[in-house]
């Protein structure tokens, strides 16, 4: 640590249209490592995990048993509870996002951290951010780093020593357990509050922007990566009074954030972060550069996130958790989305749940067409746990999938709004998959109870499936309901629809599905239909990087 330079004092950076704070958190007595270390211990609630969950995760939490009001303030746990997930979720895949087996971001690589040899000579001593190429302003130099993922619920203007403001914190248990548990290694921590705002995925997921309070943690003691250097340049003071760049979110993809260059930097420059908000124009003009410049490499990064806040949905009462009452309540499901009944080759499956099939649905040109078009661009894919809600990615059983933007495809586009009875704007973003061997798509459902924000649409929520087999697949990689003893082996050109909710926004779980292991290599396209259209610009299709524009399908 003593050769480590890092911002040991506040440092006010603006972030969004608002000033944030990136703070040092430093615990470097002895009586300060017992007092955190004591506050860690009376922790008795669950915390954050990511990778290998853990029943009772160390975290800074303290639990309410009730609904206290201060101020006219009513504090909802169950409101708390659902941000919880929301921010284990963000984590978890955040974790995976800076996992260089996975995902390597070779577009805010523009620096690199000086290393010397220290008095032993062969210790590195780690040292200043320097600039690895000309960066114009308006770029991105680095990415910043996630450690931990906290959430801070303010208990405002309270006497009450229970209802004093609390933390949750989610991290990663095997890398990073005891930075967070043992005295003798707490450390400097710097703390990045992240508020958001509509145009950000995870607004909506994260309950009374008032109470709860984002923010991500770096560890100056793990291990620098590529690309992701933020925090550890050095900061404006006396001694370097000019500094070059800036913290801000990247757009859509928050809680990420990047440090984006406010001037001209040369190669061979010193890195030096701001420590003065800059005015709101100024930040509005280099964030919209930043959307401008890295469209591609946002879409990519949003569609993580969007993958994060869609696992996360409010638990169910303990009065809905009898199999008689979930029984009764299936019983009162419908009506559900109506298709054309009068579409070629249309045909019912299953009844009650009601699947339909369409054979032939694609042509085999469509199909060869759109797994060509599509695979110089696949990204890994994430999926949902169904036991922590939490959304996880298996290095080993990886699929991945891009996203097809409408206008590539109209052929396609007007085949599933003539089934579905629909407008193209009610179709969420198509999205093409692709399974290699051992890959999986663990059980889940697509739908969700009640109205909600994602993806796009607004006070909303999915009404139909619609995916598409583009291969054969002879062994493997088949499509089971386990709750309804239906498996489907995929056929080329077949489609399949089935209703996760119904007219009146009410869940259907009984299609729980899976994707079963691939033996043989599996292609897919999917979307869902909802129950109004898009609406979010941040969505719009003219927004989604081009595939190949010179080919339609």
């Amino acid at each position: 640590m003593a050769n480590l330079t890092v911002i040991c004092y506040l440092i006010t950076i603006a972030l969004l249209s608002s000033n944030v704070l990136l703070t040092a958190q430093a615990l470097a007595t002895p009586a300060a490592r017992r007092k955190a270390a004591r506050k860690a211990k009376k922790s008795s609630s669950n915390g954050g995990f990511a990778k290998k969950p853990r029943p009772a995760a160390a975290a800074i939490a303290a639990p309410q048993t009730q609904q206290p009001t201060t101020n006219n303030v009513q504090y909802d746990d169950a409101q708390d509870e659902v941000a919880k997930r929301a921010v284990s979720s963000l984590f978890s895949v955040c974790a995976h996002i800076q996992d260089p087996k996975l995902y390597q971001p070779k577009w805010a690589d523009a620096c690199v951290q000086q290393k010397s040899e220290s008095g032993d000579g062969i210790s590195p001593k780690i040292g200043a951010v320097m600039a690895n190429r000309d960066v114009a302003r308006g770029q991105v130099l680095t990415l910043f780093p996630i450690h931990a993922l906290g959430l801070r619920m303010l208990r405002q203007n309270s006497d009450d020593e229970e209802l004093k403001d609390t933390e949750f914190v989610a991290y990663d248990q095997d890398a990073d357990g005891e930075l967070f548990t043992t005295s003798e290694k707490a450390g400097l921590r710097l703390k990045l509050n992240i508020p958001l705002d509509k145009s950000q995925p995870a607004h909506s997921i994260l309950g009374n922007k008032k109470r709860h309070v984002l923010f991500s943690m770096f560890l100056p003691e793990n291990l620098a990566m590529p690309g992701w250097l933020g925090g550890r340049m050095r900061a404006a003071s006396s001694q370097y009074s000019e500094s070059n760049c800036i913290t801000v979110p990247l757009p859509g993809a928050a809680p990420l954030c990047a440090v984006v260059a406010t001037t001209d930097v040369k190669e061979g420059e010193e890195i030096i972060q701001a420590m003065q908000p800059l005015k709101p124009s100024v930040m509005d003009e280099l964030k919209g550069s930043v959307a401008k410049e890295y469209r591609r490499e946002l879409a990519t990064l949003q569609m993580y996130i969007e993958a994060a806040c869609e696992t996360v949905q409010p638990s169910s009462s303990p009065s809905d958790s009898s199999s008689g009452q979930q029984q009764q309540q299936q019983q009162q499901l419908g009506p559900f989305h109506q298709l054309n009944g009068q579409y070629p080759g249309l045909k019912r499956i299953h009844q009650d749940p009601d699947i339909y099939s369409i054979d032939n649905f694609l042509t085999n040109e469509e199909c060869d067409r759109l797994i060509a078009k599509s695979q110089p661009h696949l990204v890994p894919c994430l999926v949902k746990n169904d036991k922590t809600g939490i959304a996880e990615q298996d290095p080993v059983r990886t699929s991945t999938n891009t996203n097809v933007p409408q206008s590539e495809v109209p052929s396609i586009v007007e085949k599933m709004t003539n089934v579905a009875n629909c407008c193209a704007d009610q179709l969420e973003i198509l999205q093409v998959l692709n399974y290699k061997k051992g890959q999986e798509f663990i059980p889940h459902t697509d739908g969700f109870s009640g109205k909600f924000d994602a993806c796009g649409f607004e006070q909303a929520s999915r009404q139909a499936t619609i995916f598409c087999y583009l291969n054969d697949v002879a062994e493997g990689g088949s499509t089971n309901f386990p709750e309804i003893g239906l498996a489907i082996q995929p056929k080329k050109g077949t489609a399949v629809i089935h209703f996760p909710a119904d007219l009146e926004l009410r869940e259907d779980t009984r299609t729980l599905h899976q994707g079963a292991p691939a033996v043989d290599e599996k292609w897919l396209l999917t979307t869902w239909v909802w129950n109004r259209p898009r609406s979010d610009e941040m969505y719009a299709e003219s927004r989604l990087p081009p595939l190949s524009s010179g080919d339609i399908i």
